[in-house]
């Protein structure tokens, strides 16, 4: 399996997984045989930037929210940003979407969020060998391209429902006739 969904999106399928990843959109950063990696893009946290990052610099404002990229390792903090002039603006994890962990890339952002559009994660969702696999054979998840538009969202509460809607067809119709799309 190249790849994998690298790359993609994966929708939660609601009628099936009723925990943590109810309604959740995941953009997948890494998927191979030997596991995979992804950020939850919608669930922004009720903490201030500054509450969970310590050490940043006097004057630049930290009051930006944090998100929950999954229940793994909540220690484990990345950005998701569309500026690739930063010093190290780490992988392009889709066209014009870069990952980045480093905390001088972090105070780069902050002190010029104007320019660019970012959201931090607290956290990453992640499955071993062959659990993916296993999930998507459950059907518990919907693969779709992804767009940036969806990470960068003033609005992650609509990201799920968006995402179901830009997939078509059936997932549009559900999304807009129902109040749960996947129970149908």
């Amino acid at each position: 399996m190249e790849n994998g969904f690298s790359g993609k999106v994966l929708i939660s399928n609601s009628s099936i997984v009723t925990d943590y990843f109810n309604r959740t959109v995941i953009l997948m950063v890494e998927h191979d045989q030997s596991g995979a990696f992804g950020l939850v893009l919608n669930k922004k946290m009720d903490v201030a930037l500054s509450e969970v990052i310590q050490g940043i610099p006097e004057g630049i404002d930290g009051s930006s929210p944090i998100y929950s990229g999954g229940p793994v390792d909540p220690t484990f903090v990345s950005i998701l940003h569309d500026n690739p002039k930063l010093k190290q603006p780490g992988i392009e994890v889709i066209p014009g979407v870069f990952l980045a962990r480093s905390f001088e890339a972090l105070v780069e952002l902050l002190e010029h969020p104007d320019k660019t559009k970012f959201n931090v994660y607290q956290g990453y969702s992640g499955w071993g060998a062959a659990q993916l696999e296993g999930e998507m054979e459950r059907k518990s998840w919907v693969v779709h391209d992804p767009n940036a538009e969806w990470i960068f969202t003033e609005d992650p509460e609509t990201t799920w429902q968006e995402a179901l809607k830009s997939k078509g067809g059936l997932y549009k119709y559900f999304v807009e006739h129902t109040k749960d799309p996947m129970l149908n």
